[in-house]
């Protein structure tokens, strides 16, 4: 997986939610692995940037740009357009899905005919 675009203010910036971008918002939050699967549910507003400053700062390593924004910096960020964490958590769940579609290998189905179920 690579990263997309956020528009960020005037910027366009990288965001990536790979595992090191989970591990950091692990990391950060104190979040269990089994909690992650619950992202976006009865988070705080402080977790959900926690989040995504942690996709923008991963999409950055992966975009190999330099990355010097705090969290602080980031929610300043989305003054004026509060739907930035949506599309962000849309973001998560399309490279989170992305991910497990890669990765799994799908067994082939044999000797299924058309017409029969």
């Amino acid at each position: 997986m690579n990263y997309e675009f956020i528009k960020l203010g005037k910027k366009d910036m990288p965001i990536s939610f790979g595992f090191a971008a989970l591990r950091n918002y692990s990391e950060l939050t104190k979040t269990s692995l089994a909690d992650l699967q619950k992202l976006g549910m009865e988070m705080t507003l402080n977790d959900a940037l926690t989040l995504l400053w942690c996709g923008v700062k991963d999409g950055h390593r992966r975009a190999k740009q330099e990355f010097d924004l705090s969290i602080d910096d980031l929610a300043d960020c989305l003054d004026g357009n509060f739907d930035i964490l949506q599309t962000a958590f849309e973001i998560v769940g399309r490279q989170m899905s992305d991910g497990l579609t890669k990765t799994e290998k799908k067994p082939k189905a044999k000797g299924t005919k058309k017409g029969k179920s």
